[in-house]
């Protein structure tokens, strides 16, 4: 079988920031050389492998290719395996299944941003792990999206950057954060219109709905976080604001159908204002949401757009764990006076066993 590494080389070195001249250089080769690399006319002289790799900053295997990929949803399975596993026999067993993937497939930049957000995971799901591990685990987080930060694409240099504006923020490194913010694109460059106007053209008219339904969806979800952000109490609007806020999340998801787990939302700010009733019912109807009841998005706006059954949200195991635990707060001690809230406590421990 021919084998072409053209695209690679390329790849590589735009990477590094070289031009083929640049690159013939530090090989002391000629330019076209390089050029026929590139385009597949010609090979790399086998001595010069281990000087080009290094100049790439990279090692043959991967200049030649001789490594496993993973795809997005490979990734995500094997994640969703090691939260799971992390769970069943403790943190330190997730932990070694993450280094032996990471050690697997060392040059995929998906898994380094997944597996920087894995030990987000570990962090808030273990928190009684010790500040020393606790550290540890943020240290490689950083330390992940500094490798994609400095070396990374484009798209996960963008997003190595934001997390890390995010932890230098978190940190009180508030010129580190704004210096990295400042890094980033201003505004989002959203092809939408151009795709629409496009496949009109070509007279495919499907295809310009498709692209606008999934922009839709991405844009309504951008709501709700922005209205999520508005209820933090850090950003000081009364309970009455908060509330206020709550309704129109709510309205939101009901009118596009987009899970109906807003009581949620609800259950915190009726316990901050002192409304048990109301937060009392708000958790039995969370509670049902979490157990089945979710709500699909409307098919009039996001079909054929949208696959409907995997937009659907799925509430983990995971998740309702956490969600027993939070009971055991002092915030949610009024809840457990009722006894619907209790029948409802006892049904999402049902869901765990």
């Amino acid at each position: 079988m021919e084998m072409k590494i053209g695209a690679k080389l390329t790849e590589l070195r735009k990477n590094k920031g070289l031009t083929q001249n640049q690159l013939a250089e530090m090989l002391g080769i000629s330019a076209p050389a390089v050029s026929k690399w590139e385009n597949d006319s010609s090979y790399p002289d086998i001595t010069l492998l281990c000087p080009l790799a290094r100049a790439l900053d990279t090692n043959v295997d991967t200049l030649l290719q001789f490594e496993e990929t993973l795809t997005e949803e490979e990734i995500q399975e094997k994640l969703n395996l090691l939260i799971e596993s992390a769970f069943q026999k403790g943190h330190e067993y997730g932990e070694e299944m993450l280094n032996e993937l990471l050690y697997k497939y060392p040059n995929s930049y998906a898994l380094k941003f997944n597996a920087a957000i894995a030990f987000d995971t570990f962090r808030m799901f273990f928190p009684t792990a010790g500040e020393e591990l606790q550290e540890k685990w943020k240290a490689r987080k950083k330390g992940l999206l500094t490798e994609l930060y400095s070396s990374g694409p484009s798209a996960y240099r963008q997003q190595a950057a934001l997390n890390l504006a995010v932890m230098a923020i978190h940190d009180d490194e508030l010129a580190r954060g704004e210096q990295l913010l400042k890094e980033l694109p201003e505004h989002a460059v959203d092809a939408t219109t151009a795709w629409v106007q496009l496949y009109t053209k070509k007279k495919e008219p499907e295809e310009a709905l498709k692209i606008t339904q999934k922009r839709l969806f991405t844009l309504i979800r951008q709501v709700q976080f922005c209205l999520t952000s508005l209820m933090s109490s850090e950003l000081g609007g009364s309970n009455e604001q908060t509330l206020e806020i709550c309704r129109i999340y709510k309205t939101i998801d009901c009118l596009f159908g987009l899970g109906g787990l807003y009581d949620g939302l609800f259950l915190d700010i009726y316990l901050r204002m002192g409304r048990c009733d109301d937060a009392a019912a708000c958790f039995v109807r969370y509670v049902d949401a979490m157990t089945g009841n979710l709500t699909l998005p409307k098919k009039e706006l996001f079909s054929p757009g949208l696959d409907i059954k995997e937009q659907k949200p799925v509430v983990t195991k995971e998740l309702k764990k956490m969600l027993l635990r939070g009971l055991e707060d002092e915030t949610f001690k009024p809840l457990l006076s009722y006894p619907e809230c209790q029948e409802a406590i006892e049904k999402l421990k049902s869901e765990n066993d």
